[in-house]
């Protein structure tokens, strides 16, 4: 059964794979506008003008998590769309190993992935690989961030510290990045799949409607 009240029997079997992606904003190229306005001989080589480059490079991330925590994150290369073929790829070489060095128990008690329904979700490659594997899918409805884990929950904590933040490389993000996952974990923060069948049932009482601030 999928009601609220049922979830609660099962949750911790739920895992979740999110797509997070990030701006570089601004790369700062050459020297500090100071520098440039030193007194030079004359002959002196001319000294690059600090400017600040707009770009629009992308880091995207794909984030496993479950109710104990991040099992893995995973940095999607530069350009590649995560497409159904991609996206199998990542299933079978990266998360599928991930639960068997850290949650072995999902070998005889095959995860409950939760996800919408997303065309690369549905694609007969994926689902496939869910049935041969034994694995239960469960969709929440699509355009709902108040039904999503990693919106309402992970991605928020994830970003907290790194608001403001000019990054300058993607290493420098993916690092960041790295940092804040392993707080995450460490303080037992991430629990938006335990509040989840609480808030399944606050929107079953309001009649299926989006609940602000949920």
């Amino acid at each position: 059964s999928n009601s609220p009240a049922a979830l609660w029997s099962w949750w911790w079997r739920l895992l979740t794979a999110h797509y997070c992606a990030w701006n570089l904003g601004q790369v700062i190229r050459g020297l500090l506008k100071r520098q440039s306005n030193e007194w030079r001989h004359h002959g002196s080589p001319r000294k690059t003008v600090v400017r600040r480059t707009p770009t629009n490079v992308k880091v995207m991330v794909i984030v496993a998590y479950d109710c104990d925590g991040v099992i893995l994150t995973h940095a999607v290369p530069q350009g590649q769309n995560v497409n159904a073929q991609y996206f199998r790829h990542f299933l079978k070489n990266n998360l599928r190993p991930a639960l068997r060095r850290k949650h072995p128990h999902f070998l005889q008690n095959p995860p409950i992935i939760l996800q919408d329904n997303a065309r690369v979700h549905t694609a007969h490659p994926i689902t496939d690989l869910y049935h041969h594997w034994g694995w239960e899918v469960l969709f929440h409805p699509p355009h709902s961030p108040d039904l999503s884990p990693c919106d309402y929950d992970l991605i928020p904590k994830m970003k907290e510290p790194l608001r403001d933040v000019r990054f300058r490389t993607v290493p420098d993000i993916l690092q960041a990045l790295g940092r804040s996952i392993r707080t995450i974990n460490r303080r037992g923060a991430a629990t938006g799949i335990q509040r989840l069948p609480h808030r399944w049932q606050r929107v079953v009482d309001n009649a299926g409607d989006y609940i602000e601030g949920l």
